[in-house]
Protein backbone atom coordinates (compact mmCIF):
# COMPACT_ATOMS: atom_id res chain seq x y z
CA UNK A 1 0.00 0.00 0.00
CA UNK A 2 1.53 3.50 -1.00
CA UNK A 3 2.41 5.59 1.54
CA UNK A 4 -0.08 8.93 2.01
CA UNK A 5 2.02 11.18 0.23
CA UNK A 6 2.06 8.97 -2.78
CA UNK A 7 -1.48 8.44 -3.09
CA UNK A 8 -1.80 11.59 -3.31
CA UNK A 9 1.15 12.83 -6.13
CA UNK A 10 0.46 10.26 -7.71
CA UNK A 11 -3.56 11.31 -8.00
CA UNK A 12 -2.08 14.62 -9.31
CA UNK A 13 0.53 13.85 -11.73
CA UNK A 14 -1.65 11.22 -13.34
CA UNK A 15 -4.39 14.00 -14.50
CA UNK A 16 -2.28 15.88 -16.76
CA UNK A 17 -3.78 18.36 -19.10
CA UNK A 18 -5.21 17.51 -22.55
CA UNK A 19 -2.50 19.31 -24.34
CA UNK A 20 -0.02 17.07 -23.05
CA UNK A 21 1.63 15.47 -25.51
CA UNK A 22 2.47 11.87 -25.37
CA UNK A 23 6.01 12.20 -24.95
CA UNK A 24 5.19 14.64 -21.89
CA UNK A 25 2.87 12.06 -20.55
CA UNK A 26 5.61 8.71 -20.31
CA UNK A 27 8.12 11.56 -18.83
CA UNK A 28 5.10 12.37 -15.82
CA UNK A 29 4.94 8.36 -15.16
CA UNK A 30 8.70 8.14 -15.24
CA UNK A 31 8.41 11.02 -12.52
CA UNK A 32 5.37 8.90 -10.62
CA UNK A 33 7.47 5.98 -10.85
CA UNK A 34 10.64 7.21 -9.26
CA UNK A 35 9.02 9.74 -6.40
CA UNK A 36 6.83 6.34 -5.71
CA UNK A 37 10.13 4.60 -5.39
CA UNK A 38 11.75 7.53 -3.10
CA UNK A 39 8.73 7.09 -0.65
CA UNK A 40 8.46 3.54 -0.45
CA UNK A 41 11.74 2.80 -0.42
CA UNK A 42 14.26 5.88 0.09
CA UNK A 43 15.42 7.63 2.86
CA UNK A 44 12.98 7.73 5.39
CA UNK A 45 12.33 6.55 9.25
CA UNK A 46 12.46 3.17 8.47
CA UNK A 47 16.29 3.79 6.73
CA UNK A 48 18.59 0.97 7.25
CA UNK A 49 20.93 2.19 10.14
CA UNK A 50 24.77 1.41 9.67
CA UNK A 51 25.97 -0.88 11.82
CA UNK A 52 27.69 0.26 14.96
CA UNK A 53 30.85 -1.34 16.83
CA UNK A 54 30.80 -1.97 20.73
CA UNK A 55 34.16 -2.94 21.99
CA UNK A 56 34.91 -4.10 25.35
CA UNK A 57 37.98 -3.94 27.31
CA UNK A 58 39.91 -7.85 28.09
CA UNK A 59 40.01 -8.16 31.68
CA UNK A 60 38.45 -11.18 32.47
CA UNK A 61 38.12 -14.39 29.87
CA UNK A 62 37.08 -13.55 26.19
CA UNK A 63 33.76 -16.19 27.43
CA UNK A 64 32.66 -14.43 30.26
CA UNK A 65 33.18 -10.81 29.00
CA UNK A 66 30.97 -12.11 25.49
CA UNK A 67 28.09 -13.49 27.64
CA UNK A 68 27.65 -10.50 29.79
CA UNK A 69 28.22 -8.17 26.31
CA UNK A 70 25.84 -9.18 24.75
CA UNK A 71 23.06 -8.92 27.68
CA UNK A 72 24.35 -5.27 26.98
CA UNK A 73 24.24 -4.90 23.57
CA UNK A 74 20.78 -6.44 23.19
CA UNK A 75 19.27 -4.12 25.59
CA UNK A 76 20.90 -1.33 24.10
CA UNK A 77 19.75 -2.63 20.54
CA UNK A 78 16.24 -3.07 22.30
CA UNK A 79 16.46 0.84 23.86
CA UNK A 80 17.76 2.51 20.39
CA UNK A 81 16.68 0.66 17.14
CA UNK A 82 20.60 0.17 16.15
CA UNK A 83 22.05 -2.65 15.26
CA UNK A 84 24.96 -3.30 17.14
CA UNK A 85 27.94 -5.59 16.73
CA UNK A 86 29.98 -6.88 20.04
CA UNK A 87 34.43 -7.08 19.93
CA UNK A 88 36.34 -7.97 22.84
CA UNK A 89 39.89 -7.33 21.04
CA UNK A 90 42.70 -9.66 22.80
CA UNK A 91 44.91 -6.76 24.06
CA UNK A 92 44.16 -2.65 24.89
CA UNK A 93 46.68 -1.99 21.86
CA UNK A 94 44.06 -3.32 19.49
CA UNK A 95 41.01 -1.54 21.29
CA UNK A 96 42.63 2.14 20.96
CA UNK A 97 43.11 1.36 16.98
CA UNK A 98 39.20 0.20 16.57
CA UNK A 99 38.59 4.04 16.96
CA UNK A 100 40.90 4.85 13.91
CA UNK A 101 38.65 2.24 11.89
CA UNK A 102 35.57 4.26 9.76
CA UNK A 103 32.63 2.15 11.46
CA UNK A 104 31.50 4.23 14.14
CA UNK A 105 32.15 2.89 17.59
CA UNK A 106 32.17 2.88 21.54
CA UNK A 107 33.19 1.09 24.09
CA UNK A 108 33.90 0.96 27.73
CA UNK A 109 37.77 0.64 27.88
CA UNK A 110 40.28 1.77 30.43
CA UNK A 111 41.40 5.28 31.22
CA UNK A 112 44.92 5.49 30.19
CA UNK A 113 43.02 3.68 26.55
CA UNK A 114 40.85 6.54 26.44
CA UNK A 115 43.59 9.06 26.95
CA UNK A 116 45.70 7.59 23.78
CA UNK A 117 42.68 7.76 21.61
CA UNK A 118 41.83 11.21 22.35
CA UNK A 119 45.69 11.92 21.24
CA UNK A 120 45.27 9.25 18.04
CA UNK A 121 41.88 9.30 16.78
CA UNK A 122 39.69 11.93 18.51
CA UNK A 123 37.75 10.00 20.58
CA UNK A 124 35.22 11.46 22.60
CA UNK A 125 34.31 10.94 26.07
CA UNK A 126 30.93 10.90 27.41
CA UNK A 127 30.52 9.43 30.92
CA UNK A 128 32.31 7.33 33.35
CA UNK A 129 31.80 4.21 35.56
CA UNK A 130 30.71 4.59 39.18
CA UNK A 131 31.90 1.67 41.68
CA UNK A 132 30.34 1.71 44.68
CA UNK A 133 29.37 5.70 44.87
CA UNK A 134 32.77 6.80 43.80
CA UNK A 135 33.80 8.09 40.35
CA UNK A 136 37.65 6.43 40.72
CA UNK A 137 39.41 3.94 42.18
CA UNK A 138 42.71 2.62 42.54
CA UNK A 139 45.62 0.12 41.28
CA UNK A 140 47.41 -2.13 44.09
CA UNK A 141 50.41 -3.85 44.35
CA UNK A 142 49.43 -7.59 46.12
CA UNK A 143 52.10 -10.53 47.02
CA UNK A 144 51.80 -13.49 48.88
CA UNK A 145 50.92 -13.45 52.82
CA UNK A 146 54.41 -15.00 54.21
CA UNK A 147 56.55 -14.22 51.67
CA UNK A 148 59.04 -12.04 53.60
CA UNK A 149 57.93 -8.80 51.42
CA UNK A 150 56.71 -5.81 53.57
CA UNK A 151 57.71 -2.84 52.04
CA UNK A 152 57.82 -1.69 48.12
CA UNK A 153 61.95 -1.84 48.85
CA UNK A 154 61.39 -5.41 48.87
CA UNK A 155 60.75 -6.11 45.12
CA UNK A 156 64.20 -5.15 44.46
CA UNK A 157 65.32 -8.32 41.75
CA UNK A 158 62.00 -10.00 42.60
CA UNK A 159 59.32 -10.85 39.23
CA UNK A 160 56.17 -9.11 38.94
CA UNK A 161 53.13 -9.30 36.74
CA UNK A 162 51.31 -6.40 35.02
CA UNK A 163 48.27 -6.61 33.42
CA UNK A 164 48.92 -4.69 29.69
CA UNK A 165 51.13 -1.61 29.65
CA UNK A 166 47.72 -0.19 28.75
CA UNK A 167 46.31 -0.90 31.86
CA UNK A 168 46.10 2.30 34.37
CA UNK A 169 45.48 0.41 37.68
CA UNK A 170 47.37 -2.83 36.43
CA UNK A 171 50.67 -1.29 35.18
CA UNK A 172 50.82 2.78 34.83
CA UNK A 173 50.19 3.94 38.33
CA UNK A 174 51.65 0.80 39.89
CA UNK A 175 55.04 1.52 37.81
CA UNK A 176 55.20 5.03 39.40
CA UNK A 177 55.51 3.59 42.52
CA UNK A 178 58.46 1.38 41.44
CA UNK A 179 59.97 4.26 39.67
CA UNK A 180 59.56 6.52 42.33
CA UNK A 181 61.55 4.48 44.76
CA UNK A 182 63.96 2.83 42.44
CA UNK A 183 62.54 -0.40 42.31
CA UNK A 184 64.03 -2.41 39.09
CA UNK A 185 62.16 -6.27 38.79
CA UNK A 186 64.26 -8.73 37.85
CA UNK A 187 61.11 -10.08 36.20
CA UNK A 188 58.28 -8.33 34.25
CA UNK A 189 55.69 -10.74 32.82
CA UNK A 190 52.12 -9.71 31.45
CA UNK A 191 49.47 -11.42 32.04
CA UNK A 192 46.95 -9.65 30.39
CA UNK A 193 44.05 -9.72 32.73
CA UNK A 194 43.48 -8.55 35.91
CA UNK A 195 42.45 -12.28 37.66
CA UNK A 196 45.32 -13.82 36.10
CA UNK A 197 47.24 -11.48 37.64
CA UNK A 198 45.65 -12.24 40.88
CA UNK A 199 45.79 -16.33 39.90
CA UNK A 200 50.24 -15.69 39.17
CA UNK A 201 50.61 -14.45 42.66
CA UNK A 202 48.49 -17.18 44.41
CA UNK A 203 50.05 -19.94 42.89
CA UNK A 204 53.74 -18.54 43.46
CA UNK A 205 54.51 -17.99 40.05
CA UNK A 206 55.75 -14.52 40.90
CA UNK A 207 56.76 -12.44 43.38
CA UNK A 208 54.18 -9.79 43.04
CA UNK A 209 51.52 -7.86 40.93
CA UNK A 210 49.75 -5.17 39.58
CA UNK A 211 45.67 -4.71 39.76
CA UNK A 212 42.82 -2.58 40.47
CA UNK A 213 41.26 -1.81 43.83
CA UNK A 214 38.30 -0.77 45.44
CA UNK A 215 37.76 -0.26 49.00
CA UNK A 216 35.74 -3.14 51.00
CA UNK A 217 32.24 -2.27 50.91
CA UNK A 218 30.11 -1.80 54.03
CA UNK A 219 29.82 -5.29 55.10
CA UNK A 220 33.23 -5.95 54.52
CA UNK A 221 32.98 -7.64 51.15
CA UNK A 222 36.06 -7.81 49.39
CA UNK A 223 35.79 -5.27 45.85
CA UNK A 224 38.85 -5.90 44.30
CA UNK A 225 40.62 -7.79 41.84
CA UNK A 226 41.10 -10.73 44.32
CA UNK A 227 37.26 -11.24 44.26
CA UNK A 228 37.39 -12.45 40.75
CA UNK A 229 39.35 -15.23 41.60
CA UNK A 230 37.25 -16.30 44.97
CA UNK A 231 34.90 -18.90 43.33
CA UNK A 232 38.21 -20.71 42.56
CA UNK A 233 40.58 -19.70 45.62
CA UNK A 234 38.03 -19.20 48.48
CA UNK A 235 40.89 -18.22 50.83
CA UNK A 236 42.50 -15.55 48.52
CA UNK A 237 41.92 -12.89 50.65
CA UNK A 238 44.58 -14.46 53.21
CA UNK A 239 46.54 -15.81 50.65
CA UNK A 240 47.08 -12.87 48.40
CA UNK A 241 47.45 -8.73 50.43
CA UNK A 242 47.52 -5.57 49.32
CA UNK A 243 51.10 -3.90 49.89
CA UNK A 244 50.81 -0.89 48.98
CA UNK A 245 47.69 0.91 46.85
CA UNK A 246 47.93 4.14 44.17
CA UNK A 247 46.69 7.01 44.35
CA UNK A 248 43.36 7.70 43.07
CA UNK A 249 42.18 7.08 39.23
CA UNK A 250 39.36 8.46 37.65
CA UNK A 251 36.92 5.32 36.30
CA UNK A 252 37.05 3.73 33.34
CA UNK A 253 35.16 6.06 30.86
CA UNK A 254 32.17 5.30 27.94
CA UNK A 255 34.21 6.35 24.82
CA UNK A 256 32.77 7.32 21.45
CA UNK A 257 34.74 7.50 17.85
CA UNK A 258 35.24 11.18 16.70
CA UNK A 259 32.64 10.24 13.59
CA UNK A 260 30.29 9.39 15.71
CA UNK A 261 26.82 10.67 15.26
CA UNK A 262 26.19 13.01 18.34
CA UNK A 263 21.96 12.00 18.35
CA UNK A 264 23.16 8.58 17.80
CA UNK A 265 25.78 8.98 20.89
CA UNK A 266 23.26 10.21 23.29
CA UNK A 267 20.47 7.47 22.68
CA UNK A 268 23.20 5.06 23.06
CA UNK A 269 24.39 7.17 26.56
CA UNK A 270 20.88 7.51 27.69
CA UNK A 271 20.05 3.94 27.11
CA UNK A 272 23.54 3.03 29.22
CA UNK A 273 22.40 4.70 32.08
CA UNK A 274 19.16 2.97 31.91
CA UNK A 275 20.37 -0.02 31.76
CA UNK A 276 21.74 0.85 35.22
CA UNK A 277 18.21 0.96 36.85
CA UNK A 278 17.53 -2.62 35.51
CA UNK A 279 18.56 -5.63 38.48
CA UNK A 280 20.02 -7.67 35.80
CA UNK A 281 21.65 -4.71 34.22
CA UNK A 282 23.52 -3.22 37.10
CA UNK A 283 24.56 -7.64 37.73
CA UNK A 284 26.25 -7.53 34.59
CA UNK A 285 28.27 -4.19 34.78
CA UNK A 286 29.38 -5.62 38.27
CA UNK A 287 30.80 -8.67 37.17
CA UNK A 288 32.65 -7.16 33.46
CA UNK A 289 33.93 -3.75 35.80
CA UNK A 290 32.87 -3.68 39.29
CA UNK A 291 30.53 -0.56 37.92
CA UNK A 292 26.79 0.49 39.30
CA UNK A 293 26.21 3.28 37.01
CA UNK A 294 27.68 6.46 35.14
CA UNK A 295 28.22 10.20 35.55
CA UNK A 296 29.18 12.57 33.16
CA UNK A 297 32.79 13.15 32.17
CA UNK A 298 34.64 15.16 30.21
CA UNK A 299 38.36 15.19 29.09
CA UNK A 300 39.56 17.21 31.46
CA UNK A 301 38.63 14.77 33.86
CA UNK A 302 41.83 12.77 32.45
CA UNK A 303 44.46 15.28 33.01
CA UNK A 304 45.77 14.00 36.08
CA UNK A 305 46.59 10.33 34.34
CA UNK A 306 47.89 12.69 31.42
CA UNK A 307 50.21 13.87 34.07
CA UNK A 308 51.41 10.17 35.40
CA UNK A 309 51.44 8.93 31.44
CA UNK A 310 54.25 11.72 30.94
CA UNK A 311 56.14 10.35 33.83
CA UNK A 312 56.47 7.13 33.11
CA UNK A 313 59.35 5.20 30.81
Amino acid sequence: MLPEGAKALSKILKRPPKSLTMRKSKLVVLIVSIVTSFLLFGPAHGQTQPVVYFYLTPSVSVESMEKSGNFIKDFLEKETGMTIKLGVPPTYDELVDKFGQKEPCFSIMSSQSYVLAHEKFGAQVKLRSLRYGQSVYYGQIICRAGSGIKSIKDLQGKSIAYTDELSTSGYLYPKQILDKNNIKPAKVVFAKKHDEVVRMVYEGKVDAGAAFYSPPGPDGEMHDARARVKDKYPDVEKKVITLVKTEAIPNDPIVFSKAFDPEAARKLYVALVKLTTEQKGKEILRELYGSEGFVKASDADYNSLRQVMAGVK
